[in-house]
């Protein structure tokens, strides 16, 4: 138990310090007014984006490792603690200290999430077929693309909150399409091979790069916060409709689940009013875009 809590921890940070580093990444970058496709190859041109990338896939490894160490009680609380490393973590890269609403937003939000997860049964009751999991990506992919759309028509926080919104959802898909996938996988590893697969991977990856645009919006903490939160709802919302999950039923983890919600609303709404940019445009480049509209250089 633990080596558990210790990988867990150390996975939390990993994956805070890759949020962390690839919104640094952004901001450092010559990467102003282009488009989605010039995006994605700058990024991939930056060794800073990789370093992120690399901590980001090492924290969700341990992640996984601790999982199948002990409970998922325990562990999955302690995977919230990344928000609050991210939080330190940006104010760090950006030579600044967290501002006071920050820290009780971001502690609010963890708080909240870690009283939904201790409600929600995690029991799995069936699997979805071939039918399911297309219903699951023709709805994710839908809500995503209305998350973009008003996003591209706001700006600053609300715009980071609709990007971040619509990755949670392509992740907690992702998740569910992995679950279905990854026990197809235990007894024919040759599962792996179809069609959903490359779904997951497609949904997954835009997602990322959805987030991306988040963090170009210069509103990191409020991007982290609506993306941690929005991910286990949706992925909530997933299992119960496909894969016969239950939501609590009894009083005491009712009241419980809602006062979770609303504290977790009071976080993420804490965060919007502290958020915003906070590195001066440099001079002689151009004005920032965070916007999705552009799809090529």
């Amino acid at each position: 138990m633990t080596w558990a809590v210790a990988a867990a921890l150390s996975g939390a940070f990993s994956v805070a310090a890759g949020a962390a580093v690839h919104d640094r990444a952004l901001l450092t970058a010559p990467i102003r007014g282009i488009g989605q496709l010039a995006l994605l190859r700058a990024l991939l041109r930056m060794p800073l984006w990789w370093l992120g990338t690399l901590l980001t896939m090492g924290g969700i490894v341990a992640h996984l490792w601790a999982l199948t160490q002990a409970p998922l009680v325990v562990i999955q609380p302690i995977g919230i603690t990344g928000l609050l490393f991210a939080v330190v973590l940006s104010a760090v890269f950006r030579r600044r200290r967290p501002s006071p609403a920050q820290v009780l937003g971001s502690l609010a939000v963890s708080i909240a999430l870690a009283g939904l997860l201790t409600t929600v049964p995690h029991a799995q009751g069936r699997t979805p077929d071939a039918m399911g999991l297309s219903e699951i990506a023709v709805i994710a992919v839908g809500a995503m693309a209305l998350c973009v759309a008003v996003g591209r028509t706001r700006r600053g926080a609300l715009r980071a909150g609709s990007f971040a919104l619509a990755s949670g959802i392509a992740y907690a898909a992702t998740s569910a399409f992995g679950r279905v996938i990854g026990i197809a996988a235990l007894s024919d590893p040759f599962a792996a091979l179809q069609p959903m697969t490359m779904v997951a991977v497609g949904i997954g990856l835009t997602g990322g790069l959805i987030m991306q645009n988040a963090y170009r919006t210069d509103h990191f903490t409020l991007a982290y916060a609506t993306l941690m939160l929005s991910d286990p709802i949706a992925a909530t919302f997933i299992g119960v409709a496909y894969f016969g999950e239950r939501l609590p039923t009894d009083p005491a983890h009712a009241v419980v689940a809602a006062g979770a919600a609303v504290l977790g609303a009071v976080g993420v709404v804490t965060l919007a009013r502290a958020s915003g940019p906070q590195q001066p445009a440099r001079t002689g480049q151009p004005p920032r875009s965070d916007d999705l509209s552009a799809t090529s250089a």
